[in-house]
């Protein structure tokens, strides 16, 4: 009789499964978290919420003759109210009753499935949400520069950066008037030059669009054309050009003569990586390395920077769904949320979160 060979044990052998399930994909939640740490909540019902703004000086200054000249008339501050309601946005997991009972011990499956896509499902919903927070409010999530079949090449910013795999999509013309219908992104590339998001079938007529942006449209509720430039932002156009600390000190600048010259404080300046690589690259020209320590041992080389960034003394937040081609300066403490319900799980009247779908027969089905 032959040896004994692996292929005649292999029915005897265990399979080894890694208890490790590391994340292939991202889902940053930078700018919608230092909103959310702020803690300025207010609770609205559905009608809207109106703040006040400060928006024209009053007041009349002149010289006068103190001899029985004159005083002239005054005038006063000028406020207006920019007003905002809440979206409700929902993100709906669904999961067979098989999942369930195939992975609910340890000796079944190296993790609970349902409890896992509870968890992943509000982080990526957490990551939609952020998505929305670097867009104009319009729900625009990227620009399509050119057609082919099903696939997109899509326009910096934000190219693929502010979709995700399986996400529903709707896709409508530049004018945001004509609903081309709805498709499913089964692949996306926000990393190669070419940005490219992929889906599974294009509406009809979807072609390359151009967006346009001036100084006009709302800004909750009020007319930016009628309160030019005080609900503009201050800006500096680089055309194109490489990073400068020229663009930087003048972007500030303009945000100091319009606001005042100690409005910077509270700044931060929040950035792709790319924006954060340049800036970097602008460092980098060494002139001298220092190779010896304090206690007469030679450190190691690092020719690249570390630690807490900061631009003009301001505090640089990355994150990679924030706008490729842009620098902005924020301050969030004059961010907040108008809420009628907070991020949370649905629940109906008994405090079920978790529902049934009903089959054909009306009866209930196993998924």
């Amino acid at each position: 009789m032959a040896a004994q060979l692996n292929t005649n044990v292999i029915a005897l052998q265990l399979e080894k499964v890694r208890d490790k399930i590391p994340l292939l994909y991202e889902r940053d939640d930078i700018l919608l978290a230092m909103i959310q740490q702020r803690g300025d909540v207010e609770q609205v019902s559905t009608r809207n919420m109106r703040l006040p703004l400060q928006v024209l000086s009053g007041g009349k200054a002149g010289a006068y003759s103190p001899d029985g000249g004159d005083l002239g008339r005054g005038s006063g501050t000028d406020y207006e109210v920019a007003q905002v309601t809440p979206l409700y946005f929902r993100f709906a997991v669904e999961l067979s009753t098989l999942v369930k009972y195939a992975t609910n011990s340890k000796e079944k499956a190296i993790e609970n499935a349902v409890k896992r896509e509870v968890a992943n499902g509000m982080k990526q919903f957490r990551a939609f949400l952020d998505m929305l927070c670097q867009t104009a409010g319009n729900g625009v999530i990227g620009t399509i520069s050119s057609v082919a079949s099903n696939v997109f090449t899509m326009s910096v910013p934000f190219g693929a950066a502010l979709v995700y795999n399986g996400q529903t999509i709707q896709v409508y013309n530049a004018a945001l008037a004509t609903n081309r219908g709805t498709a499913n992104v089964t692949n996306f590339d926000p990393v190669s030059a070419t940005q490219t998001v992929t889906v599974d079938a294009a509406p009809g007529g979807t072609i390359a669009t151009d967006v346009l942006v001036a100084t006009s449209g709302t800004w909750l509720g009020l007319n930016r054309a009628t309160f030019a430039p005080l609900l503009t932002t201050p800006s500096v156009n680089a055309g194109s050009a490489a990073l400068t600390p020229g663009n930087v000190r003048l972007a500030i600048n303009k945000v100091r003569k319009a606001l005042g010259v100690d409005a910077v404080g509270k700044l931060i300046a929040y950035m792709n990586v790319e924006q954060e690589h340049a800036w970097e690259n602008l460092g980098i020209t060494v002139s001298e390395v220092i190779k010896e320590g304090g206690g007469g041992r030679a450190n190691d080389l690092d020719l690249l920077f570390t630690g807490k960034k900061t631009m003009a003394g301001l505090p640089i937040k990355v994150s990679i769904h924030a706008d490729q081609t842009r620098i902005d300066f924020i301050d969030l403490s004059h961010w907040g949320r108008a809420v009628t319900k907070d991020i949370g799980y649905f629940e109906d009247g008994e405090g079920k979160t978790v529902f049934p779908i009903y089959g054909a027969s009306g009866g209930i089905a196993a998924a």
